[in-house]
Protein backbone atom coordinates (compact mmCIF):
# COMPACT_ATOMS: atom_id res chain seq x y z
CA UNK A 1 0.00 0.00 0.00
CA UNK A 2 1.33 3.36 -0.80
CA UNK A 3 2.22 5.92 1.60
CA UNK A 4 -0.68 7.82 0.37
CA UNK A 5 -3.18 4.80 1.55
CA UNK A 6 -1.81 4.13 4.54
CA UNK A 7 -2.27 8.36 5.38
CA UNK A 8 -6.16 7.77 4.61
CA UNK A 9 -6.92 4.94 6.27
CA UNK A 10 -5.27 6.41 9.02
CA UNK A 11 -6.97 9.60 8.71
CA UNK A 12 -10.31 7.45 8.27
CA UNK A 13 -9.65 5.84 11.53
CA UNK A 14 -8.68 8.70 13.81
CA UNK A 15 -12.51 10.18 12.16
CA UNK A 16 -14.17 7.51 12.73
CA UNK A 17 -12.80 7.12 16.44
CA UNK A 18 -12.54 11.09 17.10
CA UNK A 19 -14.02 10.99 20.63
CA UNK A 20 -11.15 8.54 21.75
CA UNK A 21 -8.44 10.03 19.58
CA UNK A 22 -9.01 13.38 20.61
CA UNK A 23 -6.90 14.74 23.42
CA UNK A 24 -9.49 15.19 26.91
CA UNK A 25 -8.67 18.84 27.15
CA UNK A 26 -9.96 19.44 23.02
CA UNK A 27 -13.11 16.84 23.12
CA UNK A 28 -14.55 19.34 26.09
CA UNK A 29 -13.64 22.68 24.18
CA UNK A 30 -15.04 21.19 21.10
CA UNK A 31 -18.13 19.90 22.99
CA UNK A 32 -19.19 22.66 24.78
CA UNK A 33 -18.43 24.35 20.84
CA UNK A 34 -21.56 22.37 19.67
CA UNK A 35 -23.15 22.74 22.63
CA UNK A 36 -23.01 26.42 22.02
CA UNK A 37 -23.88 26.17 18.47
CA UNK A 38 -26.77 23.75 19.45
CA UNK A 39 -28.20 26.39 22.11
CA UNK A 40 -28.17 29.19 19.87
CA UNK A 41 -29.97 27.11 16.73
CA UNK A 42 -32.49 26.04 19.17
CA UNK A 43 -33.61 30.08 20.09
CA UNK A 44 -33.10 30.90 16.48
CA UNK A 45 -35.36 28.25 15.49
CA UNK A 46 -37.64 28.19 18.54
CA UNK A 47 -37.02 24.49 19.85
CA UNK A 48 -36.05 23.30 22.81
CA UNK A 49 -34.34 19.77 23.47
CA UNK A 50 -36.61 16.61 24.73
CA UNK A 51 -34.42 14.17 25.99
CA UNK A 52 -30.39 13.83 24.82
CA UNK A 53 -31.83 12.80 21.27
CA UNK A 54 -34.58 15.03 20.17
CA UNK A 55 -35.71 18.55 19.95
CA UNK A 56 -39.45 19.90 19.75
CA UNK A 57 -41.31 23.04 19.50
CA UNK A 58 -40.55 25.69 22.57
CA UNK A 59 -40.13 29.44 22.67
CA UNK A 60 -37.73 30.74 25.45
CA UNK A 61 -35.13 32.92 25.72
CA UNK A 62 -31.60 32.34 24.85
CA UNK A 63 -30.82 32.27 28.68
CA UNK A 64 -32.97 29.22 28.95
CA UNK A 65 -31.78 27.80 25.98
CA UNK A 66 -28.31 27.77 27.43
CA UNK A 67 -29.46 26.24 31.03
CA UNK A 68 -32.01 23.66 29.48
CA UNK A 69 -28.23 22.92 27.13
CA UNK A 70 -26.42 22.24 30.36
CA UNK A 71 -29.21 19.98 31.88
CA UNK A 72 -29.47 17.66 28.70
CA UNK A 73 -25.77 17.76 28.74
CA UNK A 74 -25.49 16.71 32.36
CA UNK A 75 -28.37 14.56 33.62
CA UNK A 76 -27.20 12.41 29.95
CA UNK A 77 -24.03 12.02 31.17
CA UNK A 78 -24.68 11.07 34.95
CA UNK A 79 -25.37 7.53 34.24
CA UNK A 80 -22.24 6.68 32.28
CA UNK A 81 -20.18 8.37 34.93
CA UNK A 82 -22.02 5.94 37.66
CA UNK A 83 -21.86 2.57 35.18
CA UNK A 84 -17.64 3.98 34.38
CA UNK A 85 -17.21 3.73 38.04
CA UNK A 86 -18.65 0.33 38.60
CA UNK A 87 -15.34 -0.43 36.70
CA UNK A 88 -12.45 1.64 37.44
CA UNK A 89 -12.98 4.42 40.02
CA UNK A 90 -10.45 6.35 39.05
CA UNK A 91 -12.77 7.36 35.92
CA UNK A 92 -11.93 11.14 35.80
CA UNK A 93 -15.13 12.86 35.57
CA UNK A 94 -13.31 15.50 33.21
CA UNK A 95 -12.82 13.69 31.02
CA UNK A 96 -15.90 11.54 30.60
CA UNK A 97 -17.95 14.49 30.53
CA UNK A 98 -16.07 16.14 27.68
CA UNK A 99 -15.55 13.18 25.90
CA UNK A 100 -19.69 12.04 26.11
CA UNK A 101 -20.41 15.91 24.83
CA UNK A 102 -18.41 16.06 22.34
CA UNK A 103 -19.83 12.85 20.93
CA UNK A 104 -22.81 14.17 21.33
CA UNK A 105 -22.02 16.84 18.74
CA UNK A 106 -23.66 14.85 15.91
CA UNK A 107 -27.22 15.03 17.37
CA UNK A 108 -26.93 18.86 16.36
CA UNK A 109 -27.23 17.55 13.01
CA UNK A 110 -30.94 17.02 13.77
CA UNK A 111 -31.55 20.68 13.97
CA UNK A 112 -30.99 20.75 10.43
CA UNK A 113 -34.51 19.45 8.86
CA UNK A 114 -35.65 22.22 10.95
CA UNK A 115 -33.23 24.80 9.49
CA UNK A 116 -34.13 24.06 5.69
CA UNK A 117 -37.71 22.54 5.95
CA UNK A 118 -40.95 23.26 7.38
CA UNK A 119 -40.13 23.87 11.12
CA UNK A 120 -43.97 22.58 11.64
CA UNK A 121 -43.75 19.26 9.96
CA UNK A 122 -40.39 18.71 11.84
CA UNK A 123 -41.38 19.67 15.36
CA UNK A 124 -44.22 17.23 14.75
CA UNK A 125 -42.51 14.36 13.27
CA UNK A 126 -40.31 15.08 16.85
CA UNK A 127 -43.27 14.50 18.75
CA UNK A 128 -45.24 12.35 16.82
CA UNK A 129 -43.78 10.67 13.98
CA UNK A 130 -47.19 8.32 13.15
CA UNK A 131 -48.70 11.55 12.63
CA UNK A 132 -46.45 13.09 9.62
CA UNK A 133 -46.12 9.32 8.66
CA UNK A 134 -49.14 9.11 7.53
CA UNK A 135 -50.14 12.76 6.49
CA UNK A 136 -46.92 12.72 4.74
CA UNK A 137 -45.45 9.47 3.79
CA UNK A 138 -42.03 11.05 2.04
CA UNK A 139 -41.10 13.65 4.49
CA UNK A 140 -41.83 10.87 6.77
CA UNK A 141 -39.65 8.24 5.69
CA UNK A 142 -36.82 10.60 4.76
CA UNK A 143 -36.87 12.02 8.61
CA UNK A 144 -36.90 8.37 9.78
CA UNK A 145 -33.55 7.49 7.74
CA UNK A 146 -31.89 10.80 8.74
CA UNK A 147 -32.79 10.04 12.47
CA UNK A 148 -31.90 6.58 12.29
CA UNK A 149 -28.38 7.38 11.23
CA UNK A 150 -27.47 10.24 13.17
CA UNK A 151 -28.63 8.29 16.02
CA UNK A 152 -26.39 4.98 14.81
CA UNK A 153 -23.77 7.50 14.75
CA UNK A 154 -23.91 9.43 18.39
CA UNK A 155 -24.48 5.87 19.66
CA UNK A 156 -20.98 4.82 18.20
CA UNK A 157 -19.16 7.32 18.75
CA UNK A 158 -20.65 7.73 22.71
CA UNK A 159 -19.47 4.53 23.08
CA UNK A 160 -15.70 5.34 21.66
CA UNK A 161 -15.93 8.44 24.58
CA UNK A 162 -17.25 5.66 26.97
CA UNK A 163 -14.23 2.92 26.79
CA UNK A 164 -11.66 5.65 26.02
CA UNK A 165 -12.82 7.54 29.56
CA UNK A 166 -13.01 3.79 31.31
CA UNK A 167 -9.52 2.55 29.71
CA UNK A 168 -11.51 -0.50 28.90
CA UNK A 169 -13.19 -2.71 26.14
CA UNK A 170 -14.86 -5.72 25.61
CA UNK A 171 -18.48 -7.43 25.65
CA UNK A 172 -19.11 -6.53 29.22
CA UNK A 173 -18.37 -2.54 28.58
CA UNK A 174 -20.46 -3.26 25.42
CA UNK A 175 -23.29 -4.06 27.58
CA UNK A 176 -22.95 -1.58 30.09
CA UNK A 177 -22.69 1.01 27.34
CA UNK A 178 -26.13 -0.24 26.03
CA UNK A 179 -28.24 -0.34 29.81
CA UNK A 180 -26.09 3.14 30.65
CA UNK A 181 -27.87 4.91 27.19
CA UNK A 182 -30.65 3.62 27.42
CA UNK A 183 -31.22 4.55 31.13
CA UNK A 184 -29.76 8.36 30.34
CA UNK A 185 -32.19 8.41 27.49
CA UNK A 186 -34.59 8.18 30.10
CA UNK A 187 -33.47 10.40 32.91
CA UNK A 188 -32.18 13.04 29.97
CA UNK A 189 -36.19 13.10 29.09
CA UNK A 190 -38.08 12.60 32.75
CA UNK A 191 -35.05 15.60 34.11
CA UNK A 192 -35.98 18.13 30.79
CA UNK A 193 -39.74 17.47 31.28
CA UNK A 194 -39.71 18.16 35.12
CA UNK A 195 -37.68 21.57 34.00
CA UNK A 196 -40.57 22.44 31.58
CA UNK A 197 -43.21 21.68 34.14
CA UNK A 198 -41.20 24.26 36.72
CA UNK A 199 -40.73 26.55 33.68
CA UNK A 200 -45.06 26.67 33.11
CA UNK A 201 -45.96 27.46 37.11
Amino acid sequence: MSRRGVFSGLMFNRMVDRPATNEKSMALMWGLAWLIVGVILCWYLDLVPTSMFGYTWGAVSLAWNTALGLVMWVSSTVVFYGVALLFNRKVSVTELFGRMLFAHWPVTLMLLPAVVGDKVAYSTFMSHPAVVSDQVPLYGVLMSIFSAVVLVWYFYWGLCAFRRSLSRSGAVVFVAYVVAFVLSFLLSEYTLDAVYAGIGR
